[in-house]
């Protein structure tokens, strides 16, 4: 399967913002801030029609405290990537591909069906707000919103990729990771140096 790119789209602002308000009713209590990053928060740049969230958690001892109610609101909980980021509690907003009842947890041994069953249409990523994982985050948005030539090249690189036809469509940001690790090292050094500035 091929990843679709989509032009620029200001709805996805307004996307951000519907999610951003569901997040606060469900766990407002232990929020530190709700931010919109990814390809779709900048502004001009082609990308999966997918919203990034990142929620800053008050204290990371309080992350599994966002399960329940992050299920309640109406997300995925994608415990099998905890193992592997347990700074991060990752959920998902599906719609359905076919017949089959959307999952409310995809634990470590089921199969994710991304574009098989269902379509993610918002990725939450919920970490202590201030740590260097959040920070990383805020961080390589924040460069790339000041950079047009680094975003541009960061879109011509997405956009040579999903000419790929991949197997598993999580191979796709498999590719991106070689820009990233580069420009993520350099926009938390920008990142910091801006705020010694304030």
């Amino acid at each position: 399967m091929k990843v679709t790119l989509e032009p620029y789209n200001p709805r996805w602002q307004d996307d951000f913002y519907r999610h951003k308000l569901t997040i606060e009713s469900a766990i407002g209590h232990l929020l530190g801030s709700v931010d919109h990053i990814g390809s779709t928060s900048l502004g001009d740049i082609a990308a999966k029609p997918i919203i990034d969230v990142l929620v800053g958690i008050t204290d990371q001892s309080l992350l599994d405290e966002t399960i329940e109610p992050m299920l309640n609101a109406g997300y995925t909980y994608i415990e099998k990537f905890t193992p592997g980021m347990p700074y991060r509690r990752f959920f998902v907003k599906l719609t359905p591909l076919s017949g089959k009842p959307l999952p409310s947890i995809l634990a470590t041994n089921d199969v994710l069906s991304f574009g098989v069953d269902y379509n993610t249409v918002a990725n939450i990523h919920a970490i202590e707000r201030g740590s260097y994982h959040w920070m990383r985050h805020i961080a390589f948005r924040d460069y790339l919103l000041a950079h047009p030539d680094v975003r541009i090249e960061y879109e011509r690189l997405k956009l040579e990729i999903a000419k790929i036809d991949f197997s598993d469509p999580l191979d796709y940001n498999a590719h991106k990771e070689g820009f990233i690790s580069k420009h993520q090292e350099l926009a938390v050094r920008w990142f910091l140096t801006q705020k010694n500035k304030e």
